[in-house]
């Protein structure tokens, strides 16, 4: 398997100025995310574990796009003017981070194929992320049935034969009573194609069209 830089360097040889290097640490990510995958896939049971990998996911995700950006910045704009346009493409959506990195490394030759089915799993990772990291709740309605019952002396009387009531309301699924084995196991196969057709070559130089790549079907100047 093709391997990724460690790191960029710049370096001034003439000695009367500055040297600088942008370092990878999200191997130390994979590293993690790899052990955790293995702890994950044993048949015992390990649901405690789910959300604990399910977030290590989302942050190797969005911390390698961040790296990705970074390094492109640097080699287009200097180590002088990088940050405000690295800065700028950070901040996109997380979602639309996703979509258009590779457009944008790439000068809009090349493009995510959208329909993949690893692209699938991370956009609805980035979903899932999302609604169980800023989770809320609001009212909801529900009927009550109608009882013959009255106020008097300031409070509200119920017939003895009303006394029991039955009645049903609904709950929706929590989102992070959502994750399972199956699916963590899936966004992580989805993140390992992730760096394998998109981070490494991008890290090398070398994006081009792949399972996960196609070239950028509409260009307008």
């Amino acid at each position: 398997m093709q391997k990724q830089p460690s790191g960029k360097f710049i370096v001034n040889l003439v000695g009367n100025g500055k040297s600088y290097f942008l370092w990878n640490g999200t191997e130390s990510y994979y590293k993690k995310l790899r052990s955790a995958y293995s702890e994950i896939s044993k048949k015992e049971e390990s649901e405690h574990l789910f959300f604990s990998f399910f977030t290590l996911c989302a942050s190797t995700l969005e911390y390698s796009l961040n790296f990705i950006i970074a390094d492109f910045c640097v080699a287009k704009y200097g180590p002088k003017n990088y940050k405000d346009y690295s800065e700028g493409y950070m901040g996109l959506p997380f979602r639309k981070k996703l979509l258009m990195v590779p457009s944008i490394i790439s000068n809009r030759l090349y493009e995510i194929d959208n329909t993949h089915s690893s692209f699938k799993q991370l956009e609805e990772m980035i979903t899932l992320r999302n609604r169980i990291l800023h989770n809320k709740d609001f009212l909801k309605e529900f009927d009550f049935p109608k009882l013959n019952s009255k106020i008097a002396d300031g409070g509200i009387v119920v017939p003895i034969e009303e006394a029991e009531i039955d009645f049903e309301f609904e709950v929706s699924t929590n989102h992070i009573d959502k994750l399972t084995r199956e699916k963590c196991l899936k966004f992580g196969d989805a993140l390992g194609d992730f760096k394998k057709y998109i981070m490494t070559p991008s890290l090398n130089n070398e994006l081009v069209e792949n399972s996960m790549i196609k070239k950028q079907e509409y260009v307008v100047d």
